[in-house]
């Protein structure tokens, strides 16, 4: 993380470094909390989460794998929790092809093809045939961005290619769920339809 301090502060604090003496380093043990004594110091900054942090964060993995917890329930219980903690919280959307929507109280923006790169590039290995690299990407947007719907119907068609069936219609049927005719989505719904009439078949 970057620290960045207007240029108006910069002035001040060089003109009092210049008049002060150096007393000795100075730490800090709060998260991205600068502490100094004296002038001529190094600053010391932990950024990033904490060590309880970090340590609670592996707990909550490490019990989510325990237990064999899909990653899409996962996802979508902590929106849920989300959204309750801060109902009114800016929601943030996708269209199909990755344009990025953001919508809050008396405000609304979109962002064409914030996707655009990652969307192609899911097609190229889609056209491929390369499903291992395509459940890695879209696994990956599926983390970053889990209201990006597009991403859980390409991760189901990967797994559905390389056999792992269950995988596929828990991650399909989530996207169809969701999705719920949102016409955002029209352009994927008739392959996410075939795909899932394709592994009911086999039930």
């Amino acid at each position: 993380m970057k620290l960045l301090l207007p240029v108006c502060f910069l002035l001040p604090f060089s003109a009092i470094a210049q008049s002060q003496s150096t007393t000795g380093p100075a730490t800090t043990k709060g998260t991205c909390s600068p502490a100094t004594t004296g002038n001529e110091n190094t600053f010391v900054i932990n950024c990033g989460i904490g060590k309880e942090q970090g340590t609670e964060l592996i707990a909550i993995m490490n019990k989510i794998l325990a237990n064999q917890i899909k990653s899409v329930e996962v996802m979508t219980k902590l929106d849920e929790i989300l959204r309750n903690v801060n109902p009114n919280a800016p929601k943030v959307t996708y269209t199909f092809d990755g344009s990025r929507r953001v919508l809050s109280p008396g405000r609304s923006s979109l962002e064409v093809g914030a996707l655009s790169n990652i969307f192609q590039e899911m097609g190229r290995l889609e056209q491929a045939k390369n499903w291992e690299s395509l459940i890695k990407l879209s696994e990956a947007q599926i983390i970053d961005r889990p209201e990006w719907l597009t991403a859980y119907v390409m991760a189901g068609e990967g797994y559905l290619n390389i056999g792992q069936k269950a995988h596929a219609l828990s991650l399909l049927e989530y996207a169809e769920k969701t999705i719920a005719e949102n016409p955002e989505y029209a352009p994927i719904e008739p392959p996410l339809r075939a795909m899932l009439a394709r592994l009911r078949v086999r039930q």
